[in-house]
């Protein structure tokens, strides 16, 4: 009987540990209303990297998200809640999606997301390290795009994202000159073709 009630403890114990990682996470990013940043990513395979790029960043959450890739290639991805306009700036064209479909499986979508988002699509666990705390997320469907996404604060400030999809590619983003809970311009998540610009409606 002494074996049985221990055994429940610990999976009781080990599923309120699971509950609150979950919860902890979700405050941290439900008090993160509005977000700046630059950021460094890396996208690699198991065998070797694929690209790298940088740019700046701002979300403001529910839903509009402004992702500017100045190097190697200017890039403008820019979500206002409904739509998703993706702006190659070479190419002179613009790619016009419906926001739910152009984003998922990113860090755009999960970043930029509803404030139940955790809770209810992942399994969370918890690693604190001195000033760092690291949230591992799985997710609980197997038809996600990713099948796990890790989100790194350093003094409780969102500093590393990594997502690892369900084609082994894993995506690292590093950000720096992060500032929580700014007061972001509408206009950033607004888009107008310039003048000439190809739109593709998908």
């Amino acid at each position: 009987m002494r074996k049985v009630v221990l055994f429940l403890f610990i999976i009781f114990t080990h599923a309120a540990f699971c509950e609150s990682a979950a919860d902890t996470l979700q405050a941290k990013l439900n008090a993160m209303r509005s977000l700046t940043a630059n950021f460094k990513q890396i996208v690699k395979t198991r065998e070797r990297e694929i690209s790298r790029s940088s740019g700046t960043m701002a979300l403001e959450r529910p839903g509009r998200f402004r992702w500017q890739t100045k190097e190697p290639m200017e890039q403008l991805v820019v979500a206002d809640g409904q739509k998703i306009w993706v702006y190659d700036v070479d190419l002179e064209q613009v790619t016009v999606k419906k926001q739910d479909a152009g984003l998922e499986g990113t860090a755009a979508l999960f970043l930029s997301g509803y404030d139940n988002t955790v809770t209810r699509d992942f399994e969370v666990s918890e690693k604190i390290s001195g000033a760092q705390q690291a949230y591992d997320l799985r997710s609980k469907s197997n038809k996600a795009n990713f099948q796990r996404l890790k989100l790194i604060f350093t003094q409780n400030e969102l500093s590393t994202i990594e997502m690892f999809d369900q084609l082994g590619q894993h995506t690292i983003v590093y950000l720096s000159n992060v500032k929580a809970n700014p007061k972001v311009a509408t206009s950033l998540f607004q888009f107008k073709p310039p003048k000439g610009t190809d739109v593709v409606q998908q």
